[in-house]
């Protein structure tokens, strides 16, 4: 199963944000209707043995950050495949991997990518090996250990990434390609050239506007990811326009309450804050409160922005 573009943020429209007067916004799963197709699919499956269809099922509980119910999934489509499907067990363990990222449980998800990538490099899935070092890059980025972080990331790119815009050249889907400019992206920017990071970031956005909606979470997450390198690199400007259209563009895609939504208005807040808007960002913290106040998704939420959230 190739990776995707996973949706990992739920962000508030610009009024939503700036405007107190705003009505709530309900705790809706946009997620829902495909869930229930799945499950019934699976339930239906002759004698529940289809590790693919688990493996749907998990990707999709992870889109809407039910961790729990994705965890066990995986488990489950790991467990059909081990004997079967070798690239399809391989792509679940990346999956999987991509899971404990997302929580922050880098120990776990570390031997789940090396199992991956052994698997990849005795097969020749030179695709693979590119995914793999996309997630370990993320972990290392997890850990702060930004040189490791920096040299797995180089390494994804220079495998998922073609000279030119021929996809052929590399067998790499777009959201692979995106995902290794983000994760390089990031960590430059961690390591304080934010200002090198945009051109990374601008290929990336290309990519999703070639493959995407205007209105998309892919479009307006590297929006948001790019008002968040130009904030960093001192553009205050540009900044403000790309994570207020970041934040428009995504509106809708996803659930209320989202870990990796509210991590997103708390990088908006600080930029509120940090750049004299008091108001407005006391007003978004009112509004991330009141998030916090619904029945949480996840016992562990990212509190930054982490590459492994974002994109997979």
């Amino acid at each position: 199963m190739r990776n995707r573009m996973r949706i990992a943020a739920t962000l508030l429209t610009a009024v939503g944000v700036m405007c107190a007067k705003t009505p709530a916004q309900q705790n809706t799963n946009p997620f829902a209707e495909k869930i229930s197709a799945q499950e019934f699919a699976q339930h239906h499956a002759p004698g529940d043995r289809d590790g693919s269809a688990w493996l749907k099922l998990a990707i999709l509980y992870q889109d809407a950050a039910r961790y729990t119910s994705a965890d066990s999934a995986y488990h489950k489509a790991i467990a059909l495949l081990k004997s079967k499907d070798r690239n399809t067990f391989a792509a679940a363990l990346d999956h999987l991997c991509s899971l404990y990222i997302e929580q922050g449980r880098f120990s776990k998800a570390e031997p789940l990518e090396q199992k991956a990538l052994e698997i990849h490099e005795n097969a020749k899935d030179r695709v693979g090996i590119g995914v793999t070092y996309t997630h370990l890059a993320s972990i290392s980025y997890g850990r702060h250990d930004l040189a490791s972080a920096e040299a797995d990331a180089e390494m994804a790119a220079s495998i998922l990434i073609p000279e030119n815009p021929n996809l052929a050249e590399t067998g790499a889907t777009p959201e692979e390609q995106m995902s290794a400019l983000i994760n390089l992206s990031l960590i430059r920017c961690a390591k304080g050239a934010c200002a090198g990071a945009i051109h990374d970031l601008n290929r990336a956005l290309n990519l999703a506007h070639a493959h995407y909606a205007i209105n998309s979470v892919p479009v307006g997450l590297i929006d948001f990811l790019l008002g968040y390198a130009h904030w960093k690199s001192g553009d205050n400007r540009t900044a403000s326009e790309l994570m207020l259209a970041g934040t428009t563009e995504m509106e809708g895609q996803l659930g209320w309450g989202h870990p990796t939504y509210v991590a997103a208005l708390r990088q908006y807040r600080s930029f509120l804050e940090q750049s004299g808007e008091t108001a407005e960002a006391s007003e978004l913290a009112v509004r991330i409160a009141s998030i916090r106040r619904t029945p949480p998704r996840s016992s562990r939420e990212p509190d930054s922005i982490l590459i492994g959230s974002m994109v997979r």
